[in-house]
């Protein structure tokens, strides 16, 4: 105890070092902390339900794709055949958009299908009336369940039982912790499975759109149930050659995310953590560096407790305990930061383009694993800051402090200290590295042609479909909408379409000329489409008011599609079968590919519809503009409501290309954010070691002075010594660099191993700041009188 106040008032006689030292730890392990809680909360963390080690993921697994979904009846047979499984609940991993107009409300809820039995599977209980039974599915009710947070958004009624919205009547709400099986995309309402299937799909083997969870019987291993699920796909390759062949099943822990979702969240895990832990590793050297300082004062002391007899295991616990102090304290502040940011944040309301309000709730957890993981990075860092200074000051060279090397410096002194200089500016270095990949990634999907000019385009959802509009109407509304659009001022040209560009599209079997069928996305547009989006039409015609609903139906396809069905032919006039029932479409037009889901993708065929033989109850109005598209939102949804259509909320197109980059975006700004962090550590770091080394110099700098030298060349020697060791930081930072980014060079987009567009100027940039910090820190004792620095020194 005595001891330990003794290390307190040691501490707070260098307060300033020690308060520098808490700030750097605190934020890096809050930083840490936070890492920690959405690792495991994503990757690690059972689903919220009883038993959750019982429950499993079943996907497909084809020779094409290691992750893919399973179809209606494929889900039945294994439902009903296996002998491992209390019961097997499907989901699509999809989300759709509903909406509410009831006393001119706009409530837009964000919906997910699941099966009757996908609440029983999970054995949750409700929080509000009930949840899905048996024959829900069948009865065609329109019914809902509520999420917890959908409940809170739209003000936690108690009395929400029975209430219809968007056309669905709510019968229960789940509980708060309820996070399902695909975390974040829950939506707002779940509604039942059968209700949501297209005409046909209970049949389809080749219609695979569902991810199967299942609940382990007692006594079966994940082992058994895996042998028994391959069986059954074995079982369906068998009897279905054309449509399972080559296919198999995989039963997978069950998680907080879609299986086809858990390898990029590793990925973004592992690089977050990374950077993470680079962030700590810098703010680690850097306190390191301000105790290495204090330990230089201390060392004569040291020494002689060593020459009384004490041991030098005793002198160097003495010394872990100042840094534990600061560790333990940093690492209390950075976890209790990190709890206060995650309550904080716990439930969160986003508004997204076209799905306008969304409610996600992290609910991310501090749970005994976290605080187990927080307690050895405390460690971690203990070791990191305080082994290096406490073995220093221990170290008995009692010759050297009676002839007063320790005043002056000594060599071994400054190689402990330039090493953990070396090793900050390296990891800083590194960090940038990083940063500037991510930032790069994204200025090459900046670039991505989309096959379409985004330039002041704005799109306004319309909706005119319900039981009292019928289909001559719905056009009727449609062409009226068209008309009052496009006679806006400022507006140039006005379109419709069921889709917009990277929002991906409807697929249909086509068949190809040589009879396979291929499943191919489609928009359904009208005339104005391809000029209003400038896609380039390389031959034939666009839509015609000749295509008309029951004549011979007119498509226009892509020039992958033309190459891929008529290759070396003309693809003008063929025939080709689309949908199920097939029917017979004629080939109108060819235009430039384009990107129909992410900037990133590879080019895929794809063919457009006309709106006039195709009638939709929901179609946008896209328009381009004269000037900024975002002062027409306002003005365009007017129009649009003056027909007596329901109108969501406009969004501009660089506002939704930006959310098909979110991904991106939130990678680049962490890594920005932490960036930035680290670089002020290290740049705290760099001034207090360069400024306490040439302050152990000045008697030194003051007999230089004395004999002749200017100022310039003290100037000159003290930037020497720091561009020797910040560029042997740098190039080591680089040299990682260089490495990390071959090792993730698949995740990035057109990202090169060695992408100098990146090193130079981090490289150029970290030496640049190392040069001005040794300058600001240098200039007050390079400017001391010469007689002062050597009466004092």
């Amino acid at each position: 105890m005595i001891r330990a106040i003794r290390s307190l008032r040691i501490l707070r006689k260098h307060w300033k070092l020690t308060a520098i030292a808490v700030f750097s730890l605190s934020v890096a392990m809050a930083l840490g902390v936070l890492a920690l809680s959405i690792s495991n909360t994503f990757l690690f963390l059972s689903l919220a339900a009883p038993n959750p080690d019982r429950l499993v993921m079943i996907h497909a697994r084809a020779a094409d794709k290691d992750v893919d979904q399973i179809s209606y009846p494929d889900w039945q047979y294994i439902r009903e055949h296996n002998q491992v499984f209390t019961d097997v609940a499907a989901a699509p991993n999809s989300i759709g958009l509903q909406f509410d107009k009831n006393e001119k409300r706009e409530i837009r809820v964000v919906n997910r299908p699941v099966s009757e039995n996908y609440f029983a599977v999970l054995g949750i209980r409700p929080f509000l009336g009930r949840l899905f039974a048996p024959g829900d599915d069948r009865s065609g009710a329109k019914i809902a369940v509520m999420t917890y947070t959908c409940w809170k958004r739209l003000g936690s009624d108690a009395n929400i039982i029975g209430t219809v919205i968007a056309g669905n009547t709510i019968i229960g709400v789940t509980p708060r912790e309820f996070t399902g099986s695909f975390y974040g995309v829950n939506g707002d309402l779940l509604l039942p499975l059968d209700n949501s299937l297209r005409p046909g799909d209970r049949e389809k083997r080749d219609a695979r759109g569902l991810f199967l969870l299942a609940r382990l019987k007692p006594g079966v291993t994940k082992t058994q149930a895996q042998a028994e699920v391959a069986q059954l796909a074995g079982q369906l390759a068998s009897a279905y050659p054309a449509e399972d062949k080559g296919r198999t099943a995989v039963v997978a822990r069950a998680s907080l995310l879609p299986p086809d979702g858990v390898q990029t969240a590793e990925w973004v895990a592992a690089i977050f953590m990374a950077v993470v832990l680079l962030v700590l590793l810098i703010a680690c050297a850097n306190v390191a560096n301000l105790l290495l300082a204090v330990a230089v004062g201390r060392r004569q002391e040291a020494t002689i407790k060593l020459a009384l007899g004490a041991s030098r295991g005793r002198i160097v616990r003495e010394f872990l305990k100042e840094s534990a102090i600061i560790c333990g304290l940093s690492g209390a502040i950075g976890y209790s930061l990190a709890a206060a940011l995650i309550a904080r944040y716990s439930d969160v309301t986003i508004t997204v383009p076209v799905y306008g309000a969304y409610s996600f709730s992290p609910n991310l957890h501090l749970d005994w694993t976290v605080a187990a993981l927080t307690l050895g990075l405390m460690f971690l860092a203990l070791l990191a800051t305080g082994l290096a200074p406490a073995l220093y000051a221990s170290s008995p060279h009692l010759a050297q402090v009676l002839s007063g090397e320790i005043a002056v410096g000594g060599t071994r002194k400054n190689a402990r200290r330039n090493a953990l200089v070396i090793v900050q500016v390296a990891m800083c270095t590194l960090v940038l590295v990083g940063m500037g990949l991510c930032q790069r990634d994204l200025y090459n999907l900046r670039q991505v042609d989309p096959g379409f000019s985004a330039r002041n385009l704005i799109a306004v959802p319309v909706i005119v479909s319900e039981e009292k509009v019928s289909e001559e109407r719905g056009r009727e509304l449609y062409r009226e909408v068209h008309r009052k659009v496009s006679e806006l001022p400022g507006v140039e040209a006005a379109s419709l379409s069921s889709d917009i560009p990277l929002l991906g599209g409807s697929g249909e079997p086509v068949q190809s000329p040589d009879g396979k069928k291929t499943a191919v996305s489609h928009f359904v547009v009208d005339n104005d489409y391809f000029a209003t989006l400038g896609i380039r039409v390389l031959s034939g015609r666009v839509f015609q008011n000749s295509d008309v609903p029951g004549g011979p139906e007119a498509i226009v396809i892509n020039h992958k599609m033309a190459e891929m069905f008529w290759p070396g032919q003309e693809p003008l006039g063929k025939i080709v079968m689309v949908g199920e029932p097939a029917r017979k479409t004629t080939v109108v037009g060819i235009v430039a590919d384009g990107k129909y889901e992410d900037l990133d993708e590879a080019p895929h065929p794809f063919y457009y519809s006309a709106v006039s033989q195709h009638y939709a109850g929901y179609l946008n109005i896209i328009a381009r503009t004269k000037g900024d598209p975002r002062r027409w939102s306002q003005p365009l949804a007017e129009a649009v409501r003056s027909t007596g259509a329901f109108v969501l909320t406009p969004f501009t197109f660089d506002s939704w290309m930006n959310l098909t980059m979110i991904g991106e975006r939130i990678t680049g700004a962490l890594t920005a954010g932490l960036s930035a962090l680290g670089l002020l550590l290290a740049i705290i770091g760099l001034f207090g070691a360069i400024s306490y080394s040439v302050s152990e110099r000045k008697k030194e700098l003051g007999i230089r002075v004395a004999l002749g030298a200017s100022r310039a060349h003290l100037f000159r020697m003290v930037l020497r010594q720091t561009l020797v060791i910040g560029g042997a930081g740098v190039a080591i930072g680089i040299l990682m660099g260089v490495g990390v980014t071959m090792l993730l060079q698949s995740q990035f987009y057109q990202v090169h191993a060695v992408e100098w567009t990146v090193l130079v100027p981090v490289a150029a940039g970290m030496l640049g700041i190392s040069l001005l910090v040794a300058y600001l820190s240098a200039r007050p004792w390079v400017s001391v009188n010469p007689m002062e620095a050597v009466r004092h020194a």
